[in-house]
């Protein structure tokens, strides 16, 4: 990241006393996840686990009975904040029904290609009251649109460096945006059976625009815009969602 971009990123959004930047999405986020289940007896799956979480917001284990995570990518077996990890591409999960309390998933939903399929996975481990909370992308967002209508060699090209992260990180992997928009999240959820579902809209520090200053600043005045007047929340870039099942 160049330093003037840095500068407008602790300008903007300096570190607040929790550790994390001000409009930071990772947080929320887990907090509500903290939130929505019993820590102490809970036994919960992480579908998209990844490698070992970097921010200690994201680490569960130790906090719930047991913390079990899947990923298509074998390093989900080096994930040191995982009971338990599987190489599984979610399709067809390896658990009995009603095997966990919660499911969750961070920015896992805008790649799957197939989401009734995988809600009645996730409803069919779910126990009775279970709850599936995920993070995604909003299809009404000026990223969303921009990686939906570039081809995937492009993402692969550019992404990582948009985002600031390092090359040698992750390719980013295909997209689908198929469950990507309040309306769609609540009719999937209806069908597949969940009893309940809460949406919520969220508008973070553009990160992806941190490759540029002047584009950096124009992310900027979107975000305070997006957040200033609720009947622009729909074009904010972050989906939290929450399915309870019945």
């Amino acid at each position: 990241m160049k330093p003037s971009v840095i500068k407008l990123l602790d300008y903007y959004y300096p570190f607040q006393a929790d550790g994390y930047r001000y409009l930071d999405g990772t947080y929320p986020f887990y907090q509500w996840i903290r939130e929505s289940i019993d820590l102490p007896s809970a036994v919960v799956l992480n579908v998209g686990a990844g490698p070992t979480a970097k921010e200690k917001e994201r680490r569960l284990k130790g906090q719930v009975k047991r913390l079990v995570g899947i990923d298509p990518d074998p390093i989900v077996l080096q994930n040191t904040d995982l009971d338990e990890a599987y190489v599984n591409n979610g399709i067809q999960l390896p658990f009995p029904d009603a095997s966990f309390d919660a499911v969750y998933s961070d920015w896992v939903i805008e790649h799957v290609e197939n989401p009734e399929a995988f809600l009645k996975e996730v409803y069919r481990v779910l126990k009775p009251n279970g709850v599936y909370l995920f993070r995604t992308a909003n299809w009404a967002h000026y990223v969303t649109l921009i990686a939906a209508f570039t081809p995937h060699w492009f993402h692969k090209l550019v992404a990582n460096r948009a985002r600031g992260m390092a090359q040698e990180s992750h390719e980013p992997w295909l997209t689908f945006y198929r469950m990507n928009t309040p309306s769609a999240i609540r009719q999937k959820a209806q069908q597949v059976g969940f009893q309940q579902c809460e949406v919520r809209l969220f508008e973070s520090h553009p990160s992806y625009l941190a490759f540029n200053a002047l584009a950096f600043r124009l992310g900027v005045f979107y975000e305070r815009l997006v957040n200033k007047f609720s009947f622009l929340a729909r074009f904010r870039h972050t989906i939290y969602a929450k399915l309870v099942k019945s």
